[in-house]
Order: structure tokens, then sequence, then C-alpha cells
């Protein structure tokens, strides 16, 4: 089977008892449902390597994970989540959730509704709320700054 660039291998054993005809078809079903959900969701942006510099278009690509440490990040539109493990990485834009677990990141940001730091040592700026009433924060990580502009 092959849907949108997703392809799917079955393969069958010629011994299938008839008892294991249901169970197979279940598996055949969830193995259907997700290759039809995978190819039509969004796509994720994953930066792994270091000093990568790189503008990502929200609308196609709805989550950016950053591993790799001194990224430079500019978010068009509004991303629905931004996953920070690496060090040093600058990010601007808009985004709903930012989860911040690296050290010494730089987060500019036009609208967030939630803000996790676990890290150490980051700053987060931002100037409103995206689509929440207002933005939540929570901050378990030392030395990290959260702060409303205008």
């Amino acid at each position: 089977m092959n849907i949108e660039g997703l392809t799917i291998v079955v393969v069958a054993s010629a011994a299938v008892s008839l008892e294991d005809l249901p169970m197979l078809k279940l598996t055949l079903l969830a193995v259907a449902t997700l290759a039809l959900s995978t190819a039509t969701a969004h796509a994720d942006v994953m930066i792994v390597d270091n000093n990568q510099k790189l503008s990502v278009d929200c609308a196609k690509d709805k989550a950016v994970h950053i591993t790799g440490n001194k990224a430079e990040v500019t978010l068009k539109g509004t991303c629905d989540e931004v996953n920070i493990s690496g060090n040093k990485a600058t990010i601007k834009g808009s985004v709903l959730r930012a989860n911040i677990s690296g050290n010494e990141n730089t987060l500019t940001l036009e609208a967030v509704d939630q803000i996790l730091v676990t890290g150490n040592k980051n700053t987060v700026t931002y100037k409103q709320a995206a689509k929440a009433k207002q933005t939540g924060a929570a901050n378990t990580g030392s030395d990290n700054k959260i702060s409303q502009t205008k």
C-alpha cells in the first residue's frame, strides 16, 4: 500500500489459522489507520546539527524540535509547539507551547500560550498570548528569566 509517499509492506504467512483472522484484520486496520493519519499529518522540523539557521513556515510544519546547539530559528505564523533540548538556541516568532529543557536559550516571542522551562539560564520574552486569555508559565529550572514585554 502506498499513501502519499508512505509505503507499507504487509507480509502474511500461509499458515494462518482461522482463530488468528480477527486479530490479523484488527492489526491490518490499525496499520492502515496509522498510515492514513500519518499521511495527512503536518510535518515536524527536527534540528539535530549544531549552528543551524532556518526559517520555519508554521502553516506547513506545526512543531519544531531542536536538539542541536546554537540554532537560530525564525517562526513564520504560529507553530503548535517548539521543543528545545539543545543549548544556546535563538528562537523568534509565535508558538502555542514552548518547552525548554536545554540551557542558555533565548526566545523572543510575539505570542505564546504555554511556557515550560526545565533547563537553566534561559530567557523567554513574549508580548501576548496566542489563543489563550493569558500566557501560562512554569519554571522548574534555575536562573531562568520569563517576562512579558509591550
